[in-house]
């Protein structure tokens, strides 16, 4: 019905689709799937950590199954390592070797389940840390992660759907476009995080007054950005209750700055393009919830994120190295079907920088340090990885003078020794054009 109602509404004035979308509730506009997840997300709400396992247990035999059916990757596979489907325990899963990102581009018609017969839907990841990768994937799965997702929002108290939000992301107009776009399907408004800036703030701001805009998402940095000029230009959103950020780490001096602008904490969640994990931050702290109905996941020896989708039917993943780092939680909460078992996303492994020799070093380093100067409104750090050479760029404020720029060059040669660091002062810092998102420490 979904796909039928947007095709028949698409080319409808909008005041036409605004009072249908209005008139009919979105758990009736999105289908079977998502109305059939939606009720075991609140079922499995009265679940015990041991049911919730046990779930699991189900839906692995249920891929690993349909993988050795119809899957030529994973039929080869279990027979190198006399793999057994019917496994009796999830631990078994560990006997099979982790799947990455290349593997899947050099074997991608194998992936692809000879057995599935509906419309099949591509996915892209950004290709931030690397190749670009495509996937493919089915309407349900996308309509299982709306829920998964809806939940999230709702744990927060934000009502996803219910409630208009602003997103500022998503959107990049050509031009001659509008920089606000409105979905009446999704009772959202789109908004260009390449046209925010000085000029710009008091129509953006005037647009989420206007609309009475509750729910603000976005990628942390933008968030922060938007919170720096709202603050500059003492600009308020009265109507704003709900932040959330997802796909970049939220630096500790922005979730300040963002709270004490708008008086809401910002909350995260995290999931991937694979679709093979996903976790929410808790509503009452920061400590993320693994949703144990969406997915298997695992941590290497490293705490990087091992991912096993139970949903995607076209192409599913099992074992996928995610190359996320964690910080798990020392004593993990294991509350039913949504244990609070990671302290922090700490981002992309590969987000590390080399040493005059050839160590390696995290970028959770430099966020550290950064999180101290108090003279700079937000940093980008590019080492070229043949020179070693480094570009630290940086939006100074009032208080940036040239220690500020010696203490800088500093703390990176202290993390880094004798390489070569080039401060470069910006009025603001461009976003990656195909991604959207703004990569802070990043080896090329």
């Amino acid at each position: 019905m979904a796909s039928t109602l947007k095709h028949l509404l698409d080319k409808q004035p909008n005041f036409v689709k605004k009072v249908v979308y209005k008139i009919i509730p979105f758990k009736y506009r999105y289908g079977k799937a998502y109305n059939e997840f939606w009720y075991l997300i609140n079922k499995s709400k009265n679940w015990s950590f041991d049911e919730s396992k046990n779930y699991q247990l189900q839906k692995l035999k249920e891929v690993l199954k349909h993988c050795e059916k119809s899957v030529v990757y994973y039929q080869n596979l279990f027979k190198e390592y006399g793999f057994d489907p019917n496994i009796k325990n999830l631990e078994e899963l560990k006997k099979l070797p982790v799947l990455t990102k290349d593997i899947i581009i050099n074997n991608f018609e194998d992936f692809i389940s000879t057995g599935f017969q509906g419309k099949k839907y591509k996915m892209n990841t950004s290709g931030t840390t690397g190749k670009r990768l495509l996937l493919w994937g089915s309407d349900d799965l996308f309509k299982i992660e709306c829920a998964v997702i809806e939940n999230a929002y709702l744990d927060h108290g934000a009502k996803l759907y219910e409630d208009h939000s602003i997103w500022i992301r998503r959107y990049s107009p050509n031009e001659g476009d509008p920089i606000f776009l409105s979905d009446y399907e999704l009772n959202r408004s789109y908004m260009s995080a390449f046209h925010l800036n000085d000029e710009t703030i008091f129509s953006y701001v005037d647009y989420f007054n206007k609309t009475k805009t509750k729910i603000l998402v976005s990628y942390p940095s933008t968030i922060y950005y938007f919170a720096l000029l709202c603050s500059k230009y003492e600009l308020k959103l009265p109507y704003l209750k709900h932040i959330h950020g997802a796909s970049e780490m939220c630096l500790p001096q922005w979730e300040k700055l963002i709270y004490e602008t708008f008086g809401t904490k910002i909350k995260m969640h995290y999931g991937q393009v694979e679709k093979v994990s996903f976790a929410h931050q808790d509503s009452t702290n920061d400590l993320y919830k693994e949703n144990l109905l969406y997915s298997f996941t695992e941590y290497d020896e490293d705490n990087v994120i091992i991912g096993t989708g139970f949903h995607n039917k076209v192409m599913p993943l099992i074992r996928y190295k995610t190359n996320d780092l964690v910080e798990k939680v020392e004593n993990p909460v294991l509350d039913g079907c949504y244990p609070k078992t990671i302290n922090r996303i700490l981002g992309r492994n590969g987000d590390m920088l080399i040493t005059e020799k050839n160590s390696l070093v995290p970028a959770v380093n430099f966020y550290s340090f950064m999180s101290k100067f108090e003279s700079v409104d937000m940093f980008q750090i590019i080492q070229k990885k043949d020179t070693k050479d480094v570009d630290f760029f940086v939006v100074p404020n009032y208080y940036y003078n040239e220690d500020s720029e010696t203490n800088l060059v500093k703390e990176m040669k202290n993390r880094l020794g004798d390489v070569n660091v080039r401060i470069h002062k910006k009025n603001y810092l461009e976003r990656d054009p195909n991604s959207n998102k703004f990569k802070t420490v990043s080896l090329i």
